[in-house]
């Protein structure tokens, strides 16, 4: 108790101290298009998020918003997903583990840090640096000898660079828990924590997560970061170059892409929201990846025990449940192709 009491008062002289950058104007819009060859020039104006049978649906800043404009198209403006629901949030670490309330940035923070306290032999959190705001990025890392370096895969799982994109964040918290309450009882997931080095971040922009007018509360959550940038358009792109977005690498992106650097992650994951379907690569190339089969097979994979344990119309998007990146449609400056190609890390 004493830990968590220390964590929640540092967290909250951090949020009241903190500068905050005030987050720029957020399209959220559709159109229609005549030809998939349109997305090339569209992907590098702004930030799709779908396309499906000659209409997108994009998100764009006001800059964006003005470029895009100058193009002709005739497009309708949408509600915001962040704003088309108000999550319930809690700071007290019992209720945000009955699972049915989302945390407040400090109960985020000291729940992470509770984990650590309860499980110091399988659980060390681990802050890589901060955003925008100030706010940390924080992993879970979780083996059986939690302090000692093995001789072990690194495995990583991410979620909610895309902040109104929010069920990963719920889920990577559910995951430590279970990974942690379950050790020496459920054999599986005693093997995975013995045999592999897991690393999970609940929450790579708190910035954008943690946006309305009181700091502490997930309130009209934002896809960009504090500074109007998609995070997943940031990153150097195998094909488009170092800065494929037009702007600087953000604070978020380059903490992470220093833990790429200090790490040798095998495997990875990255979750985003608003689509059933797991994304293999590439992104930015149509060409495929030399381990496509493998892809294809790991993705099918799963896919499939989603379906066997899951509604029947649950995880149906695009090839039931899976898809080249490509296929579905470009981008530029995305983590995934970032990380499989600079790092030989299999991420989808």
């Amino acid at each position: 108790m004493k830990r968590t009491a220390v964590v929640v008062g540092l967290t909250l002289t951090i949020l009241l101290s903190m500068t905050v950058t005030a987050m720029a104007t957020e399209y959220y819009f559709k159109f229609k298009i005549d030809s998939r060859d349109e997305l090339q020039k569209l992907t590098r104006v702004i930030s799709i998020d779908n396309v499906r049978d000659g209409e997108v649906w994009a998100y764009a800043n006001d800059s964006e918003m003005a470029e895009f404009e100058q193009l002709g198209y005739d497009w309708t403006e949408l509600p915001h997903p962040g704003t088309l629901y108000k999550p319930k949030c809690s700071s007290n670490l019992k209720a945000i583990q009955s699972w049915d309330v989302y945390p407040t940035y400090s109960g985020y923070v000291a729940m992470m840090y509770q984990f650590e306290t309860d499980y110091p032999n399988l659980c060390q959190i681990v802050d890589i640096g901060s955003s925008v705001n100030g706010r940390a990025l924080l992993y879970a890392r979780i083996s059986d000898n939690v302090d000692i370096e093995e001789d072990e895969p690194e495995v990583m799982y991410t979620a909610t660079m895309h902040a109104d994109e929010t069920t990963g964040y719920a889920l990577m918290l559910r995951m430590i828990d279970s990974l942690l309450s379950a050790y020496g009882t459920d054999p599986e997931i005693t093997d995975m924590v013995d045999n592999m080095e897991i690393w999970i971040n609940p929450l790579a922009n708190p910035d954008g997560c943690y946006d309305g007018g009181d700091p502490d509360v997930i309130s009209n959550p934002t896809r960009y970061n504090a500074n109007g940038v998609d995070l997943n358009r940031n990153y150097p792109d195998p094909e488009d170059g170092q800065h494929p977005d037009g702007h600087s690498w953000q604070p978020e992106t380059v903490v992470m892409m220093d833990f790429a650097v200090a790490h040798s992650m095998a495997i990875s994951t990255n979750y985003h929201g608003g689509a059933e379907v797991v994304n293999y690569p590439w992104d930015t190339w149509v060409k495929r990846h030399a381990d496509d089969s493998w892809y294809i097979d790991i993705s099918r994979a799963y896919a499939d025990s989603v379906h066997n344990h899951s509604p029947s119309t649950y995880m149906d998007d695009l090839n039931n449940g899976i898809t080249n990146g490509y296929d579905w449609y470009t981008i530029a400056g995305g983590r995934q192709d970032y990380m499989n190609y600079w790092h030989g890390c299999r991420e989808v």
